[in-house]
């Protein structure tokens, strides 16, 4: 009965917004950020899925505009994104990139909504975002909007961290042909092509891109931390690593109806392999695994239709985990999603009122080898929001969102409010108080498989005589019962410029409560009264002073699950300053700070712990002809929990990584040659406990348009 509410509440609401009505008068063309890049002129659609001054957004946000990506010295999201305050950013293998917000990383980061155009690239069967699947050119991206905080009041499930947005180039915008090519270190070697044009109605824009490369090394010796935990020590299991191979293309269509009215038509495919970590170990993605995608879009002014499907089918191979058979842990994994989602924005009581809502309906099919059960998933949510004039200086928004999924037993609310108080046109504070939530993935709530475990025994006379490893069965599985994750959140925030906008600083304070987490972890274990099979020796030894049990107590996992548990608290806060003195020139320095998490309702040594310093130098020059970019990024040590089991957490050092590109524009733009070097004093990174080395790479690529 509820559904059935909701789904008529849902037409009623799609029926408002095909309706003519008093709309805001916005620019339909994607927002970019202009020449000199003041940040009171960059127009973004994110926060509030409306068009916004940057400045005045009700949240903590920044943008990565196409200038500075033109620039960047990298190849990757990982090393665009992680000169963002607030963002923990983990690269583990060749193409494995995880990213979280205000919270530790791991090896799956769960908590980031990850859009393109608006279109999610979040994959709901593990619940994780594979940033290999997004276009590989920078030069097709307009600009990157990167909302450091909860988002689920708009956007939904997922967003219980942030929302990252890449908004890329309309045909207009990108016309002409461009093709890019480029070899480096790790027999890296990427190529791209580029093509667009638009004339008064209609424009295209067709793009194709290939990148590879090899493996980096693994680390060996000791994981660091274990000989704390579990003396002498746990050594690096030896695997097969990979590197990883990226095909992609993508299609897109644009159609001006009229002055206020567009379509927007596009499709891709994008393929990938490599490594990608789990709780479970690593898995090696099949070459063959591929993401397509079709999207519908229209547009009215402020009113927006969309209609997307995205059809994902891989196959994944574990490096480590046998099955009961002796045989590699083989993931298949399939899905596909269907979404339809509209929003509107209204003026109401003579500019006082600024309304925006919006509703959207999705439907995903899946066909997982590891958890056979989870078979579909149905959601669906609408929002409201009203941001409130109080005066010429005050601005009070409050709005929320209703999201019903069907692996939740009830719907869930997501209000959120911020009261902003402007005492001048450059100055801007704010005050907000955000609810968001993730539902447990498909994994999670039914996971299904037993594997094959392995312990050292060491020699126990007269039964063993020399070590000996053993092998048991463990069971895994999910666990269907989980309530969603929920955070709330508190923030103060600044954001002013000076200078006449050259410069721009901004500060954030805020408090994180996760509520009910999910955790994978060994919910029971073998004994002396229950021993694995093919134990060794006699479980129970009697003596003449009672019996000797020799099964040690929690040290052979019979049943791993997933589970809730209390609360974890994160608290910080994030500055920067950003100084743009000429249209060449641009200095951006940030600094987050993050206390150890408040950990309840589990040993808070079982969770993740982020480093607690961060600091990003960005010094950039683009001058007509020659160009330079140079990012410093300091992390601070941390500690991982979140792979196999406590044999393996440890502990990562702290590392200084500086990446940096230099270039020189020819023939009127036509040609440009550039060198990218990736760690450029080649320090010894490991940014995650099971990860790979992040060794030094240069690059050197060659650009034309045409």
């Amino acid at each position: 009965m509820a559904r059935l509410s909701k789904l008529v509440g849902f037409g009623l609401i799609v029926a408002l917004m095909l309706s003519n009505g008093p709309v805001v008068a916005q620019d339909t063309e994607d927002p970019a950020e202009p020449e000199g890049g003041e940040v009171s002129d960059v127009i973004v659609v994110t926060a509030s899925r409306t068009e916004q001054r940057l400045q005045e957004v009700p949240v903590a946000m920044t943008v990565i505009s196409a200038e500075q990506l033109a620039t960047m010295p990298a190849d990757d999201y990982g090393d665009v994104l992680r000169n963002v305050p607030g963002l923990n950013v983990t690269q583990i293998s060749a193409r494995d990139i995880q990213i979280n917000t205000r919270k530790a990383s791991g090896s799956l980061s769960t908590d980031q909504l990850v859009l393109l155009d608006g279109r999610t690239v979040y994959l709901d069967f593990f619940g994780f975002v594979m940033w290999d699947l997004l276009p590989l050119n920078f030069n097709e991206i307009a600009q990157i909007e990167v909302v450091r905080g909860p988002g689920s009041a708009v956007w939904g499930a997922n967003a219980l961290g942030g929302v990252i947005n890449l908004i890329t180039k309309s045909p207009w915008e990108a016309a002409g042909t461009s093709v890019q090519l480029g070899v480096g270190d790790l027999s890296t070697a990427h190529a791209s092509l580029t093509h667009a044009a638009g004339g008064e109605k209609v424009g295209y824009k067709i793009s194709a891109s290939y990148f590879e490369q090899d493996a980096y090394d693994r680390p060996t010796g000791i994981i660091q931390g274990t000989e704390i935990t579990n003396p002498p020590g746990t050594p690096y299991p030896a695997l097969a690593n990979e590197g990883t191979a990226q095909p992609k293309l993508d299609l897109r269509v644009d159609y001006n109806q009229s002055l206020d009215t567009t379509w927007s038509f596009s499709a891709g495919y994008a393929g990938t392999d490599g490594i990608v970590h789990s709780g479970i170990g690593p898995f090696d993605v099949d070459s063959s695994s591929n993401l397509s995608y079709a999207k519908v879009s229209w547009a009215k002014k402020a009113m927006t239709v969309n209609f997307f499907a995205n059809l994902l089918d891989g196959e994944a191979t574990n490096l480590l985990t046998r099955d009961l058979a002796g045989q590699p842990i083989v993931l298949g994994f399939k899905s596909d999603t269907f979404n339809l989602d509209f929003a509107n924005t209204h003026v109401l009581g003579g500019d006082r009122h600024i309304v925006t809502y919006g509703a959207t309906a999705r439907t995903t099919d899946f066909d997982l080898s590891i958890a056979p059960l989870g078979e579909k998933r149905e959601e669906l949510g609408i929002f409201f929001q009203d941001e409130i004039s109080l005066g010429d200086k005050f601005r009070w928004l409050i709005g929320a969102r209703v999201d019903d999924i069907d692996s939740l037993d009830s719907e869930v609310v997501s209000p959120r409010t911020s009261l902003m108080f402007a005492p001048s046109p450059n100055h801007n504070f704010r005050i907000s108080y955000n609810e968001a939530f993730r539902a447990g993935s498909v994994v999670e709530n039914f996971l299904g498989i037993d594997i094959v475990n392995q312990v050292l025994l060491p020699p126990i006379p007269p039964f063993l005589l020399a070590p000996s490893l053993f092998t048991f069965p463990t069971a895994t599985m999910g666990n269907p019962t989980l309530v969603e994750e929920s955070l709330e959140a508190y923030e103060v925030g600044y954001v002013g410029t000076y200078a006449d906008n050259k410069v721009t600083v901004t500060a954030a304070i805020y408090r994180n409560e996760l509520i009910d987490g999910i955790d994978f972890y060994n919910s029971e274990s073998y004994d002396s009264f229950n021993p694995p099979p093919g134990w060794p020796i006699p479980p129970l030894i009697p003596t003449p002073f009672g019996l000797i049990e020799t099964v040690p107590r929690d040290t052979f996992p019979s049943v791993f699950t997933y589970r809730n548990i209390g609360s974890q608290i994160n608290e910080g806060f994030e500055l920067s300053f950003d100084y743009r003195p000429t249209n060449e020139w641009h200095l951006g320095v940030n600094y987050s700070f993050q206390e150890e998490p408040e950990v309840t309702g589990i040993d808070p040594t079982e969770v993740n712990t982020p480093p607690e310093s961060r600091f990003n130098l960005a010094l950039a020059y683009s001058g007509d002809r020659y160009f330079a970019d140079l990012n410093v990024n300091y992390v601070d040590s941390a500690r991982w929990t979140d792979v196999l089991d406590a044999r393996f957490h440890g502990t990562t050092d702290a590392y200084t990584m500086t990446n940096m590109s230099l270039g020189v524009r020819l023939r009127n733009d036509q040609v440009t040659l550039s060198v990218i070097g990736t760690n450029i004093l080649d320090e010894t990174i490991l940014q995650h406990i099971f990860g790979d080395i992040i060794s030094r790479k240069v690059t050197g690529q060659v650009a034309f348009k045409f």
